[in-house]
């Protein structure tokens, strides 16, 4: 099982995922733009599909405590000491991948809106805006969320 292979498939999928957002805001032409929303919609679930079957598999290979991977894998504790307090750096956690938001302005002092550095944030940043992941595009991923 090749993880950065996967994990290179999602970045492909983001990647068009905002190609396709860019060439429906900008074109005029109403058949051009209903084809980019079909390939557009295309991409999203592709781009599930692919984060859903590297997530199930990711949990499912655990062997004698030790998970084999070579992306860093984070449990909602290990995650909970990237608060961004005295020092450390601040990490969230976004559907299942975790996000470095040290270099964020908005998330000096490892806090944003009342929300802290540290935590799995997925149904607030899902609330808020609305799942479209690309306003994340600019953080370093620094690894994924897992359950044990």
């Amino acid at each position: 099982m090749n993880y950065n292979n996967d994990y290179q498939m999602l970045l492909k999928c983001e990647n068009n995922i905002r190609y396709y957002q860019q060439m429906i805001a900008t074109n005029n032409d109403p058949c051009q733009r209903i084809m980019y929303e079909n390939m557009l919609n295309k991409e999203k679930n592709r781009y599930y599909q692919i984060y859903n079957q590297l997530k199930n598999n990711m949990s499912s290979i655990e062997e004698n405590g030790i998970y084999k991977s070579d992306i860093k894998q984070f449990t909602i504790e290990e995650l909970s000491q990237y608060d961004g307090s005295n020092g450390k750096p601040a990490y969230v956690a976004v559907n299942g991948i975790v996000y470095d938001v040290s270099i964020e302005a908005t998330w000096g002092g490892g806090t944003h809106f009342s929300m802290y550095a540290g935590q799995d944030l997925s149904a607030q940043f899902n609330g808020c805006h609305g799942g479209r992941i690309e306003i994340l595009r600019n953080l370093p991923r620094v690894g994924f969320l897992i359950s044990r």
